[in-house]
């Protein structure tokens, strides 16, 4: 009865160490694909920058032209400071849209002011190349690594048994950069 009695012992702790070394690996896998996605947010935040530029210069120009009470300067400036600041990624992304939005309203009211047609810098600038600069910033945040590898990890992350594991002992999916329903800029 005692050989009985170990060999149950025996195999009770086999079972143990081997879902104990389970939770561990997924853990220490999980987390550290998690720490290289979150070290590609520099790129990231480069697109934003550069966003953040566009959208100065296009308020610059802007000022120029409308009154400083104008709503859409105002939307623009709020915006910009919505991506600047430190908030959710999906706040900054909501962020990030509403910026859009109102850069392209700016540029279609600027073109539409008899100043603007009457100086040639500005319309040059509202015209060509502010657009273009704004696609080109557009172009480059939809493409961000960052986003890249975060929807690449959440769907590896969401669709394995090692994902669900590492989930139970605290390992979360990455935020991607998308605004979410009800999120504030």
């Amino acid at each position: 009865m005692h050989k009985r009695s170990t060999a149950v012992m025996a195999f009770v702790l086999m079972i143990v160490l081997i879902g104990a070394s389970l939770l561990w690996g997924a853990y220490r896998g999980w987390s550290t694909e998690r720490k290289q996605v979150e070290t590609s947010m520099g790129t990231l935040e480069d697109v934003l920058s550069a966003r953040r530029e566009v959208g100065a210069n296009i308020l610059t120009v802007a000022r120029r032209h409308l009154p400083a009470g104008d709503p859409l300067l105002l939307s623009v400036q709020e915006a910009l400071n919505g991506i600047a600041q430190t908030g959710s990624l999906s706040q900054r992304a909501r962020a990030n849209q509403t910026l859009q939005e109102g850069m392209d309203g700016l540029l279609a009211e600027l073109r539409q002011l008899p100043s603007l047609t009457a100086d040639e810098r500005d319309s040059m600038y509202v015209n060509q190349l502010l657009p273009q600069a704004m696609e080109q910033s557009a172009h480059l945040t939809e493409q961000a690594e960052y986003n890249l590898q975060a929807e690449r990890f959440n769907r590896d992350f969401n669709n394995s048994f090692s994902g669900r594991l590492a989930r139970l002992l605290g390992v979360r999916p990455a935020e991607q950069f998308i605004p979410q329903e009800g999120d504030a800029p």
